[in-house]
């Protein structure tokens, strides 16, 4: 599975935000910025009457039975993306990218099986990657717009080692055109991602996105560019997927905590894109390690795990997904943002 700074004291006990979504774009998601693109569909607004999936029952039915099996969370402190904001006088390292773990077996090889390196990646010093055994760890660059993805990260006596690496740009998509992010669909781990900040103001501006057990093989649909789906069941869902919760619930009927309550009318306004596969349906939110202090407080209790119990899935609905990539064309894009040299 490939799953996903220093805190501003002052932005803690910030003020609601009053952005308008074009009024965020490309601003710094630690004060309730948004990344991406405005163009990025993880940045656009779901139209009043969309289209739904003809299976939209039938995959919400599946879904609603993960969550009775494991729950619908929010990945807070495991599983998710620890997200770090380089300097200018910030250390560039060379990451060497392993490929393959030991014992590991893809479903076919490519570019996984060959050893590679990363050149200057600024990596803070406190850098950490994410304690569970996707270990990611993701360095933004606001000085060159660039973001540095690692999966598998780990820091050695000789520097950095990861399983995968690369680097997208922040005023794009969002997405690798070619799938090989540190994610399993091709998006950035960074995007869908809830920062401490949107909680904070009670509004986030872009769809979230959503891990799950029962992902259909067989490919990506729009706008994931790969896919790690290995569940033959009809109602499985296809990675990249859009889901929106029921624009006529009326929310004030389910008693939601302040942060259920953001992040239940983000779903109904933006929805989720399914992202990968994991062993709960799960949102996730920027790993506070990364920041000097708990950016939660007050917002979010002090677990690795959050449930979002009152959100109804039953009440999801699928967008019209399109067809299934049969075979994604995996490939490294050149980046302005940092090179990657196959060695040997």
């Amino acid at each position: 599975m490939l799953v996903l700074s220093s805190a501003l004291a002052a932005v803690v006990g910030c003020p609601k935000s009053v952005d308008t979504p074009e009024s965020v774009v490309n601003r710094d998601p630690r004060v309730g910025g948004r990344l991406f693109a405005a163009t990025s569909p993880f940045n656009q607004v779901i139209p009043t009457n969309p289209q739904l999936d003809p299976r939209s029952a039938d995959y919400v039915k599946l879904m609603n039975r993960s969550k009775k099996e494991k729950g619908f969370v929010l990945s807070v402190k495991e599983w998710t993306v620890p997200a770090y904001f380089a300097k200018p006088a910030t250390m560039r390292h060379d990451v060497l990218i392993l490929g393959q773990p030991p014992g590991a077996h893809y479903d076919r090889a490519f570019v996984h099986d060959v050893v590679r390196i990363m050149r200057g990646v600024p990596i803070p010093d406190n850098a950490q990657p994410d304690p569970m055994d996707d270990a990611h760890l993701t360095v933004i660059d606001p000085a060159n717009g660039c973001e540095y993805d690692l999966y598998g990260a780990k820091r050695t006596a000789k520097g950095w080692t990861a399983l995968w690496a690369n680097a997208t740009s922040t005023p794009e998509s969002g997405i690798y055109p070619y799938g090989l992010s540190s994610r399993a669909t091709g998006f950035s781990p960074l995007a869908g991602v809830i920062w401490p900040a949107e909680l904070r103001n009670g509004r986030i501006d872009h769809a979230l996105v959503f891990a799950y057990p029962y992902t259909r093989s067989g490919g990506p649909v729009y706008p994931a560019t790969a896919s790690d789906g290995k569940t033959n069941l009809a109602a499985a869902l296809p990675q990249g997927a859009r889901v929106q919760l029921d624009p006529t619930l009326d929310l004030d009927t389910l008693r939601l905590s302040p942060y259920e309550r953001t992040i239940a009318e983000t779903l109904q306004r933006y929805g989720m894109y399914l992202g990968d596969t994991g062993g709960a349906l799960a949102l996730y939110a920027v790993n506070p390690q990364s920041f000097k202090l708990n950016p939660y407080a007050g917002t979010l209790p002090d677990d690795p795990l959050v449930f979002l119990d009152r959100i109804p899935v039953e009440r999801f609905r699928v967008l019209r997904t399109g067809s299934q990539t049969a075979q994604t064309p995996l490939a490294v894009v050149p980046s302005p943002c940092a090179q990657i040299e196959v060695l040997g």
